[in-house]
């Protein structure tokens, strides 16, 4: 996807004081593809731990995490609401984050399995296939990470579907376009996505009103709601409650500065 369409795959980090932010060196000439989205680091440079948010996305995502030579290493499900990231001083994380449908294929489980859930990597992945260098492999060949079958690219169609209308597409319009049943494109959404084509939905069509907030500072919100496909304002601030626990005004005024984290989930548990 190309333009406004494509950003919604990218990755919504918030500057604060004390954390870098880029892309890691290994990947220089990298340009998303097929397979991957985007890679990035968050670097902390402080002396105290910080608490980054963590946006609903709709990928599943390789995450390494550690200091020196100290790394642990994550696959991380989809994940529907809200969580955050707390990075310790002089951690280092990088995230690698596969287009949806693509990242199931390191799984020897449905995708499902592992939404909103870090696990380490282990035998949740493919056999003989180790992550890092899958990831290298999808990196580079474009793709790499959809070969043929019904399926993936039924999901490519949906999932790209679904991000060129913003989120404001009915499942029943998409089964009707394919020529296939609601039913068995939700199927395959927890197969190979993670989640239902509904929350996937929701995902693509917060993410697009929050850029729409973070760029048009003077808009009214309920301008914005309506242009994003929500009902009206009250619709839209039901949607944000639920799926970053703060209300569409607080987050224009705020970004996540006033969230109480002691309710968020960690993105990955301690331990």
């Amino acid at each position: 996807m190309e333009g406004k369409n494509k950003a919604n795959y990218m990755p919504l980090i918030f500057e604060e004081e004390g954390l870098e932010t880029g892309r890691p060196g290994f990947l220089s000439g990298f340009s998303p593809n097929g397979a991957v989205a985007d890679a990035f680091y968050i670097r902390s440079l402080s002396r105290e731990e910080k608490t980054v948010p963590v946006i609903p996305d709709s990928r599943i995502t390789l995450v390494f995490r550690g200091r020196d030579s100290n790394v642990s290493s994550y696959i991380c499900g989809v994940t529907e609401e809200i969580k955050k990231l707390v990075i310790s001083p002089g951690e280092c994380c990088i995230f690698i984050k596969f287009t949806p449908g693509a990242g199931s294929l390191l799984l020897n489980e449905p995708a499902g399995s592992i939404a909103n859930r870090a696990v380490p990597l282990n035998g949740e992945l493919k056999r003989g296939s180790h992550p890092v260098s899958r990831a290298k492999a999808l990196m580079k060949e474009p793709d790499s990470g959809l070969p043929p079958g019904s399926n993936i690219y039924l999901i490519k169609y949906c999932t790209d579907r679904i991000l060129q209308e913003r989120g404001n597409i009915r499942i029943e319009a998409l089964a009707a376009e394919r020529g296939v049943t609601s039913r068995y494109i939700g199927k395959i959404f927890e197969k190979y996505v993670g989640t239902s084509p509904k929350i996937y939905s929701q995902i693509i069509k917060l993410r697009f009103s929050m850029e729409k907030i973070l760029e048009e500072r003077d808009r009214l919100l309920v301008d914005i709601a309506t242009d994003s496909g929500f009902f009206d304002h009250a619709h839209m601030n039901r949607m944000y409650k639920k799926l970053i626990h703060c209300s569409s005004g607080d987050f224009r005024r705020n970004l996540f500065k006033g969230l109480d984290y002691s309710k968020v989930d960690d993105y990955i548990s301690a331990g």
